[in-house]
């Protein structure tokens, strides 16, 4: 373990590493793949690829689906040495067996091949290469290809041939996308399982693990001192918590697909970069992921206590308790200038204080600004979208999700729809402008538990809500339900308390849109209208065939 440095080991985290990418290989093992080796964590998705494994028989396929660098090289080439005589593997769909030949080309010969074997067939295969496939496959392959369609239409798992002269008689799909590294979580586990047992096998401090074995002499001696302090930082399981949670923000917020060949890389960076774990997190790197997380660097929050922190800092006022902390995280190897010359230091303080805001240290003069890099709106997303996932028409759990409906989904989209008739009464829907005339329908929306219950489908990063609209006339409708991600959660927040959105709104604004029109084409069909002009309105309804108008000043 001697020959190699911990900054040499960490070397196989980079996305430039030959370790990034598995491939069956005769050479011989050597410490490199023993660090590689120990810090495997088994997805479910190889777990439920290895129950399928076991029960293969004869014409059959499975395609593991995924995008580039999620890891279905690694879970092949896992397989290929205990099944490579029993089944025909083809680890990359993208590779041909010709030099002129093309990837469908090469796809239509492996189908060609399978089709006079009696074994089944293993296929790593892109998403995208998957679609592209039903779309140019070979007609002699019609079949697969209307599979295929099948499976990217409705993505189930297992589908049975019906015909005699299909190649296969029964295809397995296993996609990445049916097994997100980051979700929502019951209790108190933050949201990714997966990276939390990753970093544990990077950073714990125990003799099974060979990174901690090649660091210990350099935590022992300060060698390599920068790195011994993002180590140790990385370390802290309130540290790693942070990590996740600020992950699965660009998952929620960027829609950021977070690949295990990205995660690995962010993990090289986050300790060999240019600087403390702190910064690493948010800045110092050209790569998408590290791009995606600057954009939530705590250093941008403005508030009063941190901008303060900020002008006492730069001017250099006395701080005794501030002098104190320093010191404690000098003993960690993190080290500020101490006369606080370095352009950009309260930045990276700031930045600091955010990343241990759950963790003790020295004096805790950190946790003083706790509170400034709240994530409320996130707590609050997470718990509306369990209440959906877990919603079983009790009571109890009707009684959990009224709040959001009644206090925050409805009147946000009131207020979206009547943003430009500002004069209706609560209760009433704008339907447009006529001249100087305004038109409004009185209507009541309302949570549809029913269909929750029995139509709701959740996904990894977002929720659905169901409405329906319905009055003392009888004008009621299923609605169809509104996807709600974080964004657009984070829009019905801020329609509530003001806002006006604007042209950075416009993804969110898009679905929101959706709902309102629905909700109008109902409303246009009300027997009660409203008519607004200046400061005068008049009311009409139809009832048993009679008009009835009247004023109301």
């Amino acid at each position: 373990m001697s020959t190699i440095t911990l900054r040499q080991a960490l070397g196989v985290l980079a996305k430039s590493s030959p370790f990034s990418v598995s491939t069956v290989s005769e050479r011989p093992r050597d410490l490199y793949d023993e660090l590689k080796a120990y810090l495997y964590v088994e997805q479910d998705i190889e777990k439920d690829f290895k129950k399928l494994l076991t029960s293969l028989r004869g014409k059959e396929v499975i395609f593991l689906c995924g995008s580039s660098g999620d890891g279905k090289s690694e879970i092949l080439t896992r397989a290929y040495d205990t099944y490579r005589h029993q089944f025909h593997f083809h680890l990359d769909a993208t590779h041909s067996f010709q030099p002129h030949q093309s990837a469908i080309e090469a796809l239509d010969e492996l189908f060609d091949r399978s089709s006079t074997e009696q074994r089944p067939l293993v296929l790593g295969i892109n998403i995208g290469m998957l679609a592209n496939y039903a779309k140019e496959g070979a007609e002699r392959h019609h079949i697969i290809r209307e599979v295929i369609e099948r499976f990217l239409q409705q993505g189930d798992r297992t589908y049975h041939s019906e015909s005699d002269a299909a190649p296969f008689e029964r295809f397995h799909f296993l996609d990445f996308e049916q097994y997100p590294k980051f979700q929502f979580q019951t209790g108190e586990r933050g949201y990714s399982d997966f990276v939390r047992q990753l970093l544990q096998r990077l950073t714990c401090q125990d003799d099974r693990n060979l990174f901690y074995l090649l660091a210990k002499p350099q935590l022992a001696s300060g060698d390599d001192r920068q790195l011994m302090a993002n180590f140790r930082l990385l370390a802290m399981p309130s540290v790693q918590e942070e990590v996740i949670t600020n992950l699965f923000k660009t998952r929620l917020y960027k829609d950021q697909f977070i690949t295990t060949r990205a995660l690995l890389d962010l993990l090289h960076h986050l300790l060999l970069g240019p600087g403390y774990l702190f910064d690493n997190l948010f800045a110092g790197s050209d790569n998408e992921l590290i791009a995606r997380l600057g954009e939530f660097d705590p250093a941008l929050i403005h508030t009063r206590a941190l901008d303060q922190f900020v002008l006492r800092y730069e001017l250099d006022l006395p701080d005794p308790d501030l002098d104190t902390f320093l010191l404690t995280l000098g003993e960690l190897g993190i080290v500020f200038n101490p006369e606080r010359e370095t352009a950009g230091e309260a930045a990276s303080l700031i930045r600091l204080f955010y990343l241990l805001r759950h963790q003790s240290l020295g004096n805790d003069y950190h946790l003083a600004f706790a509170s400034e890099f709240d994530e409320e709106l996130l707590r609050n997303y997470a718990d509306v979208w369990l209440q959906h996932s877990e919603f079983d028409g009790s009571n109890e759990h009707k009684l959990a999700l009224r709040p959001f409906y009644i206090n925050e989904l409805i009147p946000a989209v009131f207020r979206y729809a009547n943003r430009n008739a500002p004069e209706l009464e609560k209760g009433e829907w704008f339907l447009g402008q006529f001249g100087t005339v305004k038109l409004a329908a009185p209507i009541t929306i309302k949570a549809d538990f029913a269909r929750i219950q029995r139509e709701h489908v959740e996904k990894s990063s977002q929720f659905q809500a169901f409405l329906k609209v319905a009055d003392k006339h009888a004008l009621e409708r299923d609605l169809k339900p509104i996807t709600i991600n974080l964004n657009l959660f984070a829009l019905l927040w801020r329609l509530n308390r003001g806002y006006r959105p604007n042209k950075y709104d416009k993804n969110a604004i898009v679905l929101l849109d959706e709902m309102v029109e629905q909700i109008s084409e109902v409303a246009r069909h009300s027997p009660a209208l409203r008519f607004y002009e200046g400061d005068r309105c008049y009311s009409a309804s139809q009832d048993d065939g009679m008009i009835a108008v009247s004023g109301v000043s």
